[in-house]
């Protein structure tokens, strides 16, 4: 019973799983300020990157868990798989994102929205 104890507390962690998880929930967060004329179009950029930061490093995660079951936990396989799962996801909406955020811009340019101002 101890063996497989002391073989869990053995295992490591995978390197990049926690700053994965970080880069893919920051884009994701980021590219929510899209209503923001001009610096929403910039944070949806922004959160595309890290998105993008996020969904490579998840994918060399997992790649790097596939290789050495044994040595790594399986816990951060969880998080790697979440992190690109979320890179996904945020390079998708800040792609939706900005293009919202570029028609509400030309739209207060325009003067559209004059009588919420």
């Amino acid at each position: 019973m101890e063996e497989n104890y002391e073989q869990i507390n053995q295992k490591e962690f995978l390197p990049e799983a926690g700053s994965a998880l970080t880069f893919s929930i920051w884009g994701n967060a980021i590219s929510f300020l899209y209503m923001i004329p001009f610096f929403g179009i910039l944070c949806c950029v922004a959160g595309v990157i890290l998105s993008i930061v996020g969904l490579t490093k998840g994918r060399r995660g997992m790649e790097l868990f596939k290789l050495e079951k044994n040595k790594y936990h399986g816990g951060s396989f969880a998080k790697t798989l979440v992190a690109f799962i979320l890179g996904i996801v945020g390079i998708v909406q800040g792609a939706i994102f900005s293009l919202s955020g570029m028609m509400i811009t030309s739209s207060i340019m325009d003067g559209g929205f004059r009588h919420m101002f």
